[in-house]
């Protein structure tokens, strides 16, 4: 397993410095396909890149309305469902597009990595990758969707307490591993494909000069963005439907 550039390293706030490029990275492509997009719009005749935003705003659309009880609680999440899923799918898609690694020795004293840290990963170091490949990346934003549907459903008190105990009491354990649930699910679909795939890569030639893997190259990068893709769907219907269940707007629940 590759290891990370540090940041705080020994510390209480010691952070993966890749996810936090990498996010930014995902943010500034989110802007420049966005921006290029409504450069020219045409709103007779829409192509290109505007056309492939319209209809993705419009699928983002459909998959609030199906989830949330009222048009109120869709005007809501639908700029937040929009970006997740965007954001999502550009994530998702980053280290089956490239990675980038450097290789150091196993005694080096390099970006905050003792070298017990280039041990373990046998002196690679990872500089690009998918976030959403870490963990901490994929349960924070789970954690965050959940601290958003509470906040939302604290608006209307007597009923986000009565959701608790309805069907059941165990709800209550439903509600806390909720996030779990969410962030390991699109961690583990990402981290694993990615993984498989750098296995594979690794993989010696044939008679020292057969590429005997490449067709299995081939067809795990199509198969992994097939998931990538519906990890973002799933992850942001996901997020709909925990917003939705405590929109108590006109005391619809649902």
């Amino acid at each position: 397993m590759p290891a990370f550039p540090t940041l705080f390293a020994g510390t209480i706030w010691q952070t993966n410095f890749t996810v936090i490029a990498t996010i930014f990275f995902t943010g500034l492509v989110m802007f420049i396909l966005l921006r290029i997009a409504v450069a020219r719009m045409d709103m007779r005749r829409p192509r290109g890149l505007q056309n492939l935003m319209e209809w993705a705003a419009e699928f983002t659309t459909n998959m609030a309305r199906e989830t949330m009880p009222t048009e109120q609680s869709v005007r809501f999440v639908l700029p937040l469902a929009f970006t997740m899923l965007l954001f999502l799918f550009i994530a998702n898609w980053l280290g089956l597009i490239m990675t980038i690694s450097v290789h150091f020795g196993v005694h080096a004293h390099v970006w905050g990595l003792k070298p017990s840290d280039l041990a373990g990963s046998n002196g690679d170091v990872e500089l690009f990758d998918s976030p959403t490949s870490s963990m901490s990346m994929a349960l924070g934003i789970a954690v965050m969707v959940w601290v958003i549907s509470h906040a939302r459903g604290l608006r209307h008190p007597k009923q986000w307490f009565k959701h608790f105990y309805s069907p059941s009491p165990l709800a209550v354990i439903e509600e806390i591993t909720n996030p779990l649930t969410h962030g390991m699910r699109l961690y583990g679909n990402i981290f694993a494909g990615e993984a498989l795939l750098g296995i594979m890569l690794k993989a010696p030639f044939a008679f020292h000069w057969l590429p005997w893997q490449l067709p299995l190259i081939v067809l795990w990068l199509l198969y992994s963005g097939f998931v990538a893709t519906i990890q973002a769907y799933v992850f942001s219907i996901l997020m709909c439907l925990y917003i939705g269940n405590k929109s108590f707007e006109g005391h619809a629940n649902h």
